[in-house]
């Protein structure tokens, strides 16, 4: 996927960085292995007052926006790792667009889903 690729995907808060406007978001939670799917979504730009519930660790996020980095190699904090580990994990930069809550969701049904339609255009 190359830079300035538009995506969007689902993901589970499991940090936010105010100072510098982003979330860091992973398909499982908690996710607790290194190869789990990273990213780290610039939210300046979509995120209003009184939308706190995006910010909430743990909560399930629909995400639109743009690659701006394939992968950054971040540090996770011992607050941030379930293991309470202090770790690098390397994610990919989004530039979100458009995000909004996912609500209670069915993991599992929503992957199976996922994979179900991109079969067809060969990405799966």
């Amino acid at each position: 996927m190359a830079s300035g690729t538009k995506v969007r995907f689902l993901g589970c808060v499991h940090a936010y960085y105010g100072e510098k406007g982003q979330l860091l978001l992973r398909n499982h939670y908690p996710a607790t292995a290194p190869e789990t799917p990273t990213a780290l979504v610039n939210i300046d730009s979509v995120l209003s007052d009184g939308q706190n519930d995006f910010l909430q660790v743990g909560a399930w996020l629909n995400v639109v926006g743009n690659v701006r980095e394939l992968s950054k190699s971040i540090a996770m904090t011992a607050d941030e790792d379930p293991w309470k580990v202090s770790r690098r994990t390397e994610a990919t930069v989004v530039d979100a667009t458009m995000i909004w809550s996912a609500g209670a969701i069915k993991l599992e049904r929503y992957q199976t889903a996922a994979q179900r339609y991109q079969k067809p255009l060969g990405t799966g």
